[in-house]
């Protein structure tokens, strides 16, 4: 009796193990073009959304693939061939509706290079490469952008775990972003890029977030710790920051967006694009203004962004950019004292400070594809940044700065005390002119290496800076000129270079990397030996080695 029940008890088990076995379904399915012919050695990728574990087949002569034992969930099915445009398609499949799933896919005729040169702007290409990528990555997606309505940058980065920022004048222009705990003060300590190109006016002399452009024009933002900024540089030690603008429509489309309120509030927003032969066009314009949280604040921009994607042929294609952003504040550097907060929080004394900022920035990046394992993508690049800014106060212990100094017989002699500050009180212009240039190459080769998958990246880069850094001393408070108190010229040259090879092992990913930076310092201080000038120079070179492992089951 005793050896029933116990085979009672295997077989009840077995049943209760077999129902509990998650249901498995056959994904099938063929690849056409346009007028629907068989499309053969087509690559099918499936990517399971939440674990981005993915598969890949290739389609038979008849343009068949097929998964077998796929569970049930939320997927990407993506299909790409050679002289073909990519195309993704949202599966979410249910065990429970049907054993058996097909998919047809059509491919319309485009070129690899049109898609390689989309993919150069990210830091992470596709989402079935993020999990490849060396450190922690994370993705603000379009989606996110466009349901969380995010304010300023600041509002969207704070979605990002590691992410501190900081505000200051509410708009987002100066912002101060830190990373895993580093300084955020004007995010010194993090490398911002557009669209892979580096967006500060002088990350290798002077990395300080004076412009940002407004988060309105952006598609999706990215965001990089870890190794994987070995490909990158420099100022990564807290990590890189990638906005991605967005990509000109096949068919002509546009929006516009106006939103208002309370202090004057106005965000104007439009945007239009379309295809014209082999050449996509996008414009975009941001008209953002508003007064702040405190009296005599008032901040202005406009932002206006062109860019055009054009497909030379099957193996190359140019994507081009210009950009103007242009902003007139009036914001001051300096908080309150505790008893001017107490008397009025809002108050702000130093209405006479304002912020003049003009930027032009342009770029091309051309991609070239050797084969589909094979591509090569050279980014130029330039911009130039004008900012003026007139105060009274530079920090909360100038108040005001032209404060007269018996001992030493500084400042201004009729600038006596804080009662003085809109009469007698002169200011500072902080006077500051910034250009550079850059060309970046890049290769990426994917291969096997000692029997295993491998990617391979390549990378140089020579990059230019001049700086022209005045400051005045002007005699009263609304001055725009005055004497001269320092007038030197900053200039860098950078050259860089970087190899990172990824190792493929199912789900674990090996990601050894070593970078090489070069830079040439020259400063000129032009009052200096009695007006004669006096320069000084210096080299830095520096190897920056990476390892990264990753693992997604």
């Amino acid at each position: 009796m005793l050896v029933i029940i116990n085979l009672l008890i295997v077989f009840l088990g077995l049943v209760l193990a077999a129902f509990a076995q998650p249901s498995r379904l056959l994904l099938s399915g063929r690849v056409l073009d346009q007028n629907s012919g068989a499309i053969g050695g087509a690559v099918v990728t499936l990517h399971h959304t939440k674990s981005r574990r993915e598969q890949m087949t290739t389609t038979d002569e008849n343009g068949d693939y097929q998964f077998a034992g796929v569970l049930e969930g939320d997927y990407q099915l993506t299909a790409t061939a050679a002289g073909f445009k990519p195309v993704q398609h949202a599966l979410a499949l249910k065990a429970g509706e049907r054993p058996a799933v097909s998919v047809e896919l059509v491919l319309m005729p485009g070129s690899l290079a049109e898609s390689v040169v989309i993919t150069a702007s990210s830091l992470a290409a596709t989402p079935e490469a993020l999990e490849h990528v060396a450190g922690s990555i994370d993705v603000i997606d379009a989606r996110t952008l466009e349901q969380s309505r995010a304010f300023t940058s600041s509002e969207a980065l704070r979605k990002v775990a590691g992410v501190n920022v900081r505000d200051e004048e509410g708009f987002g222009l100066r912002p101060n972003i830190g990373i895993r705990g580093l300084n955020p003060t004007r995010s010194t300590k993090v490398l911002l890029l557009e669209d892979g190109i580096p967006l500060t006016y002088a990350p290798y002399g002077d990395n300080a977030s004076y412009y940002h452009p407004p988060i309105d024009r952006f598609e999706s933002v990215e965001v990089l710790k870890g190794s994987g900024q070995i490909l990158h540089g420099p100022q990564t030690i807290g990590g890189v920051i990638n906005y991605i603008t967005r990509t000109p429509p096949e068919q002509a489309a546009g929006a516009v967006t106006l939103t208002g309120g309370s202090r004057s509030y106005f965000n104007g927003h439009a945007n239009y694009g379309f295809t014209v032969g082999r050449t996509g066009l996008l414009f975009d314009y941001t008209r953002k203004q508003g007064e702040g949280a405190r009296d005599n604040v008032r901040s202005g921009l406009n932002d206006f962004n062109f860019k055009t994607v054009t497909t030379l042929g099957a193996k190359q294609a140019l994507t081009t950019k210009f950009n103007y952003y242009g902003e007139d504040s009036n914001v001051a550097y300096s908080g309150l004292r505790e008893d001017e907060y107490r008397a009025n929080p809002r108050q702000n004394p130093f209405r006479n400070d304002f912020f003049y900022g003009d930027r032009f920035g342009a770029s091309a990046t051309h991609a070239y594809v050797f084969t589909p394992d094979v591509v090569l993508t050279t980014n130029f690049y330039g911009s130039y940044f004008r900012r003026h800014w007139w105060r009274q106060s530079s920090n909360s212990g100038q108040r005001p700065n032209r404060l007269y100094n018996p001992a030493t017989r500084t400042g201004d002699a009729d600038c006596l005390s804080m009662a003085d500050l809109n009469t007698t009180c002169g200011n500072e212009g902080r006077l500051r002119k910034y250009y550079f240039l850059g060309v970046e190459p890049r290769l990426r080769v994917n291969h096997q290496l000692f029997g295993v998958r491998s990617e391979t990246d390549f990378g140089l880069r020579a990059h230019f800076e001049t700086q022209d850094r005045v400051q005045r001393n002007g005699d009263l408070p609304n001055s725009r000129d005055g004497v001269i108190a320092e007038n030197n010229e900053r200039r860098n040259q950078a050259y860089s270079g970087f190899v990172q090879n990824r190792f493929l092992f199912g789900d674990f990913t090996i990601t050894p990397g070593i970078r090489i930076e070069h830079i040439e310092y020259q400063r000129t201080n032009r009052l200096a030996n009695a007006g004669r000038g006096v320069t000084g120079t210096t080299n830095l070179t520096q190897l920056v080695p990476g390892l990264g492992v990753s693992y997604n089951p």
